[in-house]
C-alpha cells in the first residue's frame, strides 16, 4: 500500500521513507527520497515552503511530488502524473489534455489506495474525494488554472471531521 489508510502516511518503499504530517524537514533532508530526488525549493515568504522533487516510478505512473512545510513540519502534499504525451507547452496545451491528466491521476489514486473515491463532483470543477478522519485525499482539474493536480490535506486536530 503505498498510502496508508489509517493515518496518511506516503509510503515510499524504493527510498525507504516515509511522508507524514509533521514531519520535520530536517528529517526529510536524511532520507533517500530527499537525496535523490530534490530539486528546488519555494519559500512563499509566509512562514510556508515548497519542496520540489523528481518524478519516481510508482504503480506504472511517473509521479512528481510537492511538499508544503509549515516553518519545518510537513504540513501538506500535492502530486501529479506525467506522461511524455502531455503538453510541454501552452501550444500543445488543450482542455481536453489536461482532463486526460485529471483522469489519470484518478486512476492513480484509486490504485495506489485500493478502494474507489468516497465522492466524485462536476461542479464548479471536477473533483474526486477520498475521506479519511485524519484528512482527504483529492484530485482536480481547475480551468481557472487550466491545470490538474492531486494532493493530501491533513486536518487540523480542532477541525477533525
Amino acid at each position: 500500500m503505498l498510502i496508508n489508510h489509517e493515518n496518511g502516511t506516503i509510503e515510499l518503499e524504493a527510498f525507504n521513507t516515509n511522508l507524514y504530517k509533521g514531519m520535520l524537514l530536517s528529517q526529510l533532508q536524511e532520507t533517500d527520497f530527499y537525496k535523490e530526488k530534490y530539486y528546488n525549493m519555494w519559500d512563499v515568504k509566509t512562514g510556508y515552503f515548497w519542496y520540489y522533487f523528481h518524478h519516481i516510478d510508482i504503480l506504472g505512473y511517473q509521479v512528481h511530488f510537492q511538499l508544503c512545510f509549515w516553518d519545518d513540519q510537513l504540513h501538506s502534499i500535492h502530486m501529479n502524473t506525467r506522461e511524455s504525451t502531455d503538453a510541454k507547452n501552452w501550444n500543445e496545451w488543450s482542455e481536453e489534455k489536461e482532463m486526460q491528466v485529471f483522469y489519470r491521476n484518478n486512476m492513480f489514486l484509486t490504485s495506489a489506495l485500493g478502494i474507489p473515491p468516497t465522492r466524485k463532483t462536476k461542479t464548479p470543477y471536477p473533483r474526486c474525494t477520498f475521506s479519511f478522519p485524519w484528512g482527504e485525499i483529492w484530485s482536480v482539474y481547475d480551468p481557472r488554472s487550466a491545470s490538474s493536480l492531486m494532493g493530501i490535506n491533513y486536518y487540523e486536530e480542532e477541525n477533525k471531521k
